[in-house]
């Protein structure tokens, strides 16, 4: 990672547009030249992030999903500014909408929620663990296909995921009111059918897997917005 001092940073920024920002100062945001830039915020003084930064774990992460055929944003350079307490990653963004937007207007929800529980069923099938994973941070490619963003909560595994963590991943979608309505619009049995499908689990472990997500809807933390 490497060391950029304030006055480098806001030259680096000159002219970019905020597409995010917290009571801390931004997140995200949109160079002129169309590349994105992303800030992690340092917490504390000893802090895991000290040792292993979250902007090298996103450029990591989005380094292995590429490396499988995934789509994720490149990663073109990864700072960190002292003087702000900021970790910076520079990043080429994917083409295409959140999940979430296009939910907002589509024709066809039901097939577009189909086709993403679908897909989410091939991450757990392959591995992957997003732990940050909501309809804000997967994004719809022009070719319909989909793609992830914000991975510096990824772990990709050698085997599937167990049932446990496959159940423990849904949380985060039950969390955002706007993608639990989709899904309770759309019909959570429906969403779920259309996950086990295309699902690599046994008999046994579905049903297992069922009844656990339909716990975790029934007795789960009221949702909230938020990002």
């Amino acid at each position: 990672m490497k060391k950029l001092d304030q006055d480098s940073y806001k030259s680096m920024v000159a002219g970019a547009t905020v597409i995010s920002k917290d009571q801390y100062g931004d997140k995200v945001l949109s160079l002129p030249d169309g590349l994105m830039v992303k800030l992690f915020r340092l917490k504390r003084r000893l802090s895991s992030a000290i040792i292993w930064p979250y902007a090298k774990r996103f450029e990591r992460g989005a380094g292995r999903l590429r490396e499988i055929n995934i789509p994720c944003v490149e990663v073109i350079d990864t700072f960190r500014v002292r003087s702000m307490g900021r970790d910076v990653v520079v990043y080429h963004p994917l083409e295409g909408e959140t999940l979430r937007e296009a939910l907002n207007y589509s024709d066809n929800k039901k097939a577009l929620l189909k086709t993403f529980s679908a897909f989410f069923a091939g991450l757990h099938d392959r591995g992957i663990y997003f732990r940050a994973i909501h309809f804000g941070n997967v994004i719809v490619l022009p070719n319909g296909e989909f793609g992830l963003i914000d991975v510096s909560e990824l772990r990709i595994s050698l085997s599937s995921l167990s049932v446990r963590k496959r159940v423990r991943n849904f949380k985060p979608i039950f969390r955002y009111k706007e993608d639990r309505a989709s899904i309770l619009d759309f019909g959570l049995d429906l969403f779920l059918d259309s996950y086990i499908e295309n699902s690599s689990l046994s008999t046994s472990a579905r049903h297992s897997f069922l009844g656990r997500v339909r716990d975790l809807y029934g007795t789960g933390p009221a949702p909230h917005t938020g990002h």
